[in-house]
């Protein structure tokens, strides 16, 4: 079986778990597969999403390349007009668009592997150059600051790792990687005085969470008591304390993998993770033989997104990673966030699977010959 087919298989498994992990902390599940309920939703979304997915799958992708400045623009007006019209939420963000439908940061994920992946190869000559690394700094840093001012801490994390991820991939050399985390180390200090207060005690709590236990450390006691309570096995399908009667807070989004792990323990835990596991892995391996620079980019820095993802929300959900609102990815409820990746894995497809056919290609050829 091809990369492009075990990737399929990978993430539908992964989707059918969080469709799964959804419905047992749904609190309206008993009312039916209608829109009223999460899961229902969640169903939607995935059909909607998969759709889309045979879209990007069969598009040429080196067509999106070229509307690389295209996707920047929407990327930046999308983010400016969440800050000038936006729906807020309890914590005082401006994340939404349309009523709470559309989260544009979640796209900006999307929109910033497209550009970097036009951008950088389009400056190939200027490759480990202090121009391009200032340049495509400038142009990252932009979607990074309007995302951090709505704020969403986590979303922003994720952009810069993506230009990182860029460096890395265009070969950019040791001295020049140091200088730049050098610099957002010194920047990340400074980003502290900028920080709402929710987000200050959040980081406070991820240092210390028994100092304010019913406070800023409520969430991550009660996700490490969730994760703990699930043992080897699990405490079973529907049942935990934690996640049935609602101690853990946002288990159905940020906190859904310790409510999955007190239901199913750390075997449903570790399933999670040697799927994503795969995922990354086979992200990697699409990139390192993609046929042209473009896709290289793409499949790499889409690895990238997913593996940090995956990263820092099982981090959080264990307390080793401060809580940064960052979803689990294809597991966690929430509709933009699910078109996004499935958008992404659609690019992932198409690149591994224009590979198959040249190799399939060039095989054919030789039979004739």
């Amino acid at each position: 079986m091809g990369e492009d087919r075990i990737l399929v298989v990978v993430v539908v498994a992964l989707c059918l778990l969080g469709i799964l992990a959804v419905y047992s902390v749904d609190p309206v599940r008993t009312e039916g597969w209608g829109t009223r309920s999460f899961f229902g939703r969640q169903i939607i979304w995935n059909i909607v999403g998969w759709s889309i997915f045979l879209f990007f799958a069969f598009l040429d992708y080196r067509l999106l390349a070229r509307g690389g400045w295209l996707f920047y623009l929407l990327m930046c007006l999308s983010l400016v007009g969440v800050l000038l019209f936006g729906t807020g939420d309890e914590t005082g963000a401006r994340r939404w668009l349309f009523s709470q439908s559309v989260q544009p940061a979640e796209f900006a994920k999307l929109f910033l592997i497209l550009f970097l992946g036009f951008y950088m190869s389009e400056s190939k000559e200027d490759f480990d150059s202090y121009p391009l690394l200032l340049k495509s700094g400038v142009l990252s840093i932009v979607p990074v600051a309007l995302v951090f001012v709505e704020p969403d801490l986590g979303t922003s994390m994720v952009l810069l790792v993506t230009w990182l991820g860029a460096l890395f991939v265009c070969g950019f050399g040791g001295k020049k990687m140091g200088i730049v985390l050098g610099g957002l180390a010194a920047l990340g200090s400074s980003g502290w005085l900028f920080l709402k207060e929710y987000q200050k005690r959040r980081v406070m709590a991820f240092l210390n969470p028994w100092k304010d236990p019913l406070g800023s450390g409520y969430n991550v006691l009660q996700s490490q008591i969730a994760i703990g309570a699930g043992g080897l096995t699990g405490q079973g399908w529907l049942s935990g304390k934690q996640s049935q009667l609602r101690f853990l807070p946002a288990r159905h989004t940020d906190f859904i993998f310790a409510s999955f792990c007190e239901q199913t323990g750390f075997l449903g835990g570790a399933l999670i993770l040697l799927l994503m596991g795969v995922l990354v892995w086979l992200s990697m391996r699409i990139a390192r033989n993609a046929l042209d620079l473009e896709g290289k980019v793409f499949a790499a820095l889409t690895g990238l997104v997913f593996g940090f993802q995956f990263f820092v929300n099982a981090g959080m959900n264990m307390g080793v990673m401060p809580v940064t609102g960052i979803p689990l990815p294809f597991v966690s409820y929430g509709g933009s966030a699910l078109l996004v990746n499935l958008i992404m894995v659609g690019l992932l497809y198409n690149i591994a699977n224009s590979k198959r056919r040249e190799v399939e290609k060039r095989k054919f050829g030789h039979s004739d010959q």
